[in-house]
This record gives structure tokens, sequence and C-alpha cells, in this order.
């Protein structure tokens, strides 16, 4: 997979533009090879290719030099973000070669760099399918605001491929409606009960915190950082108690997950319930509740903290969302590069030394 020529098939929308003096694939494959090496917005990726200029025309065109970063505004608010997505997908679906049996998690994060000030639930949130074990986006859907997950999520799941594969989501958005689309789909689901579903959270927390001496379970301890956590996963399979649960289609296991972290001498407990379609341990269902998690840690976190995404305020037109996969396409190459570096070491490296940067591309064509 030849980036340039992946970046030749996004459509321009300046094609018949008689002013343009950039070409398309040019800005985007400038850009990434800027947010691979630090840069974290349009201006920075200008500066790092006038700093780089005589480098990038080894295999760049730059008829008319480095675009300015309001041309590169410009192109990322006006891009084709579905198109522009295609690429990272492309990327995934070739390092996958096939989705059958994964493990897919669907989780929301809010851009705060275009939350409006005084309206807390007014930003940008990028909802993302994320293959658990490869650390790798199979999909993406912009929403205006974190509660509009509950129509977001149902047209994510039609936009990827669910067969043979279990889909996990820990969101309010969930109901007897996603559980029907999963199966539809032919996956398997394990799904978050919240108390907006009140009366089958109610009689789940109450069954199932009841009689926990009588189901099976898994218990799983970690220790690092300074702290301890535990995970005791219970699982009912007996489901004549809980009739408020059967009407979620295909429901084989209730899961209560109760956690507790200690650090120091400060004690957390929770309990949380899940509904699954997968008659499976205890065990099994600790390690993939727990694994849903990789969506937060390895790449919410990473774009939160190595790529700074909350400090971005890009939101008009497609602007938001063209960034986010432009992050997501950059990540994805730098968790593929085979050292013991961490990815913001990797990006300080990339910039430091041009040979390592083109390895990280050339290391993952395909």
């Amino acid at each position: 997979m030849e980036w340039k020529k992946i970046f030749d098939e996004v459509p321009d929308y300046r094609k018949n533009h008689p002013f343009k003096k950039h070409l398309l694939s040019d800005i985007l494959m400038l850009s990434l090879c800027a947010s691979l090496s630090g840069a974290e917005n349009d201006e920075e990726i200008e500066t790092y290719g006038r700093e780089k200029e005589p480098f990038l025309k080894g295999f760049l065109i730059l008829p008319c030099g480095i675009p300015s970063h309001d041309t590169i505004t410009r192109v990322f608010r006006y891009l084709d973000k579905d198109k522009f997505s295609d690429c990272l997908y492309r990327h995934t679906k070739e390092l996958l070669e096939f989705i059958e049996g994964q493990h897919i998690s669907i989780d929301g994060k809010v851009c705060r760099g275009t939350t409006e000030g005084g309206k807390k639930k007014s930003g940008i949130c990028i909802i993302t399918a994320w293959a658990c074990e490869q650390s790798l986006c199979l999909g993406q859907l912009k929403t205006e605001a974190k509660s509009n997950e509950k129509t977001a999520i149902p047209i994510l799941l039609e936009e990827i491929e669910l067969e043979n594969t279990i889909v996990s989501i820990d969101a309010i958005a969930n109901s007897p409606v996603i559980a029907k689309q999963i199966l539809g789909r032919r996956g398997d689901y394990i799904l978050s009960l919240k108390k907006n579903q009140k009366d089958t959270f109610e009689q789940v927390s109450d069954y199932m915190r009841a009689n926990e001496a009588f189901f099976e379970k898994d218990k799983n301890v970690d220790f690092g950082s300074g702290r301890i956590e535990t995970r005791i996963c219970y699982v009912a399979k007996n489901l004549d108690f809980m009739e408020k649960v059967l009407g979620w289609e295909g429901i084989k296991s209730v899961i209560m997950i109760y956690a507790k972290r200690e650090i120091g001498d400060k004690t957390q407990e929770q309990y949380r319930f899940y509904l699954s379609s997968k008659d499976q341990t205890p065990k099994y269902f600790n390690n993939t509740i727990r694994a849903h998690w990789s969506i937060e840690n390895r790449l919410h976190w990473h774009l939160d903290v190595s790529f700074d995404e909350d400090c971005s305020r890009s939101k008009m037109g497609n602007g938001a969302e063209n960034h986010n996969t432009l992050r997501k396409i950059s990540l994805q190459l730098l968790q593929q590069q085979n050292d013991k570096h961490s990815i913001k070491e990797r990006r300080k490296k990339a910039g430091w030394n041009d040979q390592y940067l083109l390895n990280i591309i050339k290391n993952n064509t395909i």
C-alpha cells in the first residue's frame, strides 16, 4: 500500500478551480509526514514543510512549494471525509486480511477543543469501531454531541462487517434494538446495561447482587503503578428469574463485574452489568470486557496525550473529522513500527531522522 498513490485516489473538491496551485496528494502526504513527525496543527504542518522542503521534494512534486496553513485548513475543511477515511480503512483491511472472529469495541470520544464556551455537551464526538486485538480502526462516525451516540451507533454498525465477530459497547445507547441489529448482521454482542434501561437494570442488579454466591465466577488481580485492581466476573445463564432481559434478542448470559481499585489508603468499588448473546465462561467474559477498554488505552489516550487532540479547535465543515482521520492513520502507522520506543518518542525520532520516517511509511507498505 503506497500512501502517495492512495491519496491520489481521494477526489479533489478544487478540481475546476482556476487558481489551484498545490496538488491534493502533495498536501495530504505533507500532512501525514508532519503528523508522524510531531506536528499538531495546520500551522505546524506548514512549518514542518518549509523546514523539510528539500527532503519532501524527493518524493513529492510541490509545483509551487509548500502550501500555507490557510490552504491546508481549507483543504481539510472541504475534503470528502468518507473518501479520506477510506484510506485508513483500506490500510486496516490489508493488515487484518480477514475480520472473522475479531473483537470489535465501539466507543465515542469528544474533541474537547471544539466545545463552545459554557456548553459542556456541545463538542464534536467521533465514534470509532476498533479491532481490539490488532489495535486498528474499522470505521468511524461524527456526531455533534456525545449524547447522540444513540442514533450514531446503529449507523456505524451498518457500515462495518460484523459476521462472526463479538461486538462490545459500553454506552447509554445500548438497547434491545442494538442487540437485534448486531445479531441480524450475524455477530454477537456484549452490551453494558445502564440505568436508562431502568426496569431491566434494577431487576438484573438486584438479582445478581443477591445471588452472587451461586454463580460461576472468575477473579483477576493486577498490580502496577502503585495500585491494586481486582475484577471478579459473575455469570448467570439461567435467565428465568429475570424476565426483563428476555426482550433482548438472543440473550444467553447476564454478567456482573465487581471492580475494586486500591491506591494507597483509598479504595474504589463498583458493580457493572452486561448482557451477552454468547454462552461462555466467566474467564472469557472477564478478559473480553477488559479488552474492550483497549479503545481507551491504545486509541483515545494516544489521541489525547501523544497527539494533543483536545487542543485542536478545528470545527468548521469536515475539519474535525478529517484531522481525526489523519491522526488515526499516523497512530496506526506508528503502532506497527517494531521498536522499543513509545509513540511520542517515535514521532520525535521521525522528525529528527528522515530515514526513520521513510521506514515507518515503507514498513507499512503492503
